[in-house]
């Protein structure tokens, strides 16, 4: 059932807007894929639950790519995540293949999304049924351990 819906020809639709949406607040630097996430919530409001979840999605999906974009072709990642775009995506655009490093970059994000979809399809109600057991002291040790995580990776910077 859920497949139908999602390939219903609105949904689609959604689905595409949603990812032309996610590229341009992608390349603008600094707005990233949660920033703008939130900034287009407002269209959302009229929409079925449905399709306002697959428009929220596909923006941030776009914003992934659009954030990719400055990297390859300016060298200039304007999200931390697009900062491994750089190391190879830049070269080769410098080499006059920067088509094909903006192709190969919305392809491994695709893919990506595609992976993280079915991944959590399938294991979302075994984490969440993990999480629901957490009380104060699992709650307290997460804590814990992510700020000795991040107070150890942080280093003297």
């Amino acid at each position: 059932m859920g497949l139908s819906v999602a390939l219903q020809p609105y949904n689609i639709m959604i689905a595409i807007v949603g990812i032309v949406l996610g590229i341009i607040v992608g390349v603008l630097p600094g707005l990233g894929g949660a920033n703008g996430v939130a900034i287009l919530i407002p269209i959302t409001f009229a929409m079925s639950p449905t399709s306002a979840v697959i428009l929220l999605a596909c923006i941030y999906w776009g914003a992934l790519y659009g954030g990719g974009i400055c990297s390859i072709l300016f060298n200039i990642p304007g999200e931390p995540w697009a900062v491994a775009v750089t190391f190879d995506g830049y070269p080769m655009a410098k080499s006059g293949r920067a088509g094909k490093a903006l192709v190969l970059s919305f392809l491994s994000h695709g893919v990506g999304a595609i992976i993280g979809v079915i991944l959590l399809t399938f294991f979302a109600p075994i984490i969440a049924e993990f999480a629901l057991r957490f009380g104060p002291p699992e709650t307290a040790a997460v804590m814990v351990l992510t700020f000795s995580a991040m107070t150890r990776l942080g280093g003297k910077s």
